[in-house]
């Protein structure tokens, strides 16, 4: 007989075979946060939003008997097995796609809590709720695990001019200050400094508007206190 109500479904794509599997969906919890970082003065405050971010989310899976759950998490092992596997070279994140087109809800994650079996007595319905890490974030355009990099000071000011008002470089502005032209800001050379730790080139201008002597040293700069 085939199960009832299954408005769930869950999935994850292993190599070029999708396995999928149906369930009842109980209660869906879900939402997102801001990533913001916040400045005081004397006066002012300031409130500056990165981006915003998923944050976790939940499923109740609803299951009938002990037959339904032995099922579901023989699956869910199944594709424990495979995202943990050591020996795997994954492109892309290893996560699961959950669906509810009722509901309007699909996200796509890491499963975080573990897997039960054994005996429930005096039990006729299984109810267990599993917490998921989201895998992707709003405005995230790629599914391809990411490589991180530190950034110079030159690289920055090339991707972003926001930077140039920010320490450690270009002209800080008070909280009540706003950037009137990114082109007024100088940025450093774009040449690197050279191995014995003088500027060549280009102006440089300190958190309080101070200019750099042409040719001064890192010694001689952080002397100054402004650089």
């Amino acid at each position: 007989m085939a199960r009832q109500g299954l408005n769930c479904t869950l999935s994850y794509v292993n190599g070029r075979t999708t396995n999928t599997y149906q369930v009842r969906a109980g209660e869906l919890s879900y939402g997102a946060s801001m990533v913001a970082t916040e400045s005081a003065a004397r006066i002012y405050r300031a409130y500056y939003p990165h981006k915003s971010a998923n944050q976790q989310f939940g499923i109740q899976t609803l299951l009938k008997d002990w037959d339904e759950r032995t099922d579901f998490v023989n699956w869910l092992t199944t594709y424990a097995q495979w995202a943990l596997d050591p020996n795997q070279t994954f492109a892309t994140y290893p996560y699961m796609t959950a669906s509810v087109p009722s509901r309007n809800f699909y996200q796509r994650g890491l499963p975080l809590t573990g897997y039960e079996w054994g005996a429930h007595t005096g039990m006729m319905m299984f109810s267990p709720t599993f917490v998921f890490e989201c895998a992707f974030s709003p405005g995230q355009a790629s599914a391809a695990v990411a490589t991180s990099s530190v950034i110079n000071q030159w690289s920055a000011f090339a991707s972003d001019p926001a930077i140039q008002y920010f320490y450690p470089f270009g002209t800080q502005l008070d909280a009540s200050q706003v950037p009137q032209d990114y082109s007024q800001v100088v940025p450093p050379s774009p040449a690197a400094p050279s191995a014995t730790g003088a500027t060549s080139g280009g102006t440089v201008i300190g958190p309080s508007g101070k200019v750099a002597p042409a040719g001064a040293s890192a010694t001689t700069l952080a002397l100054l206190g402004e650089f």
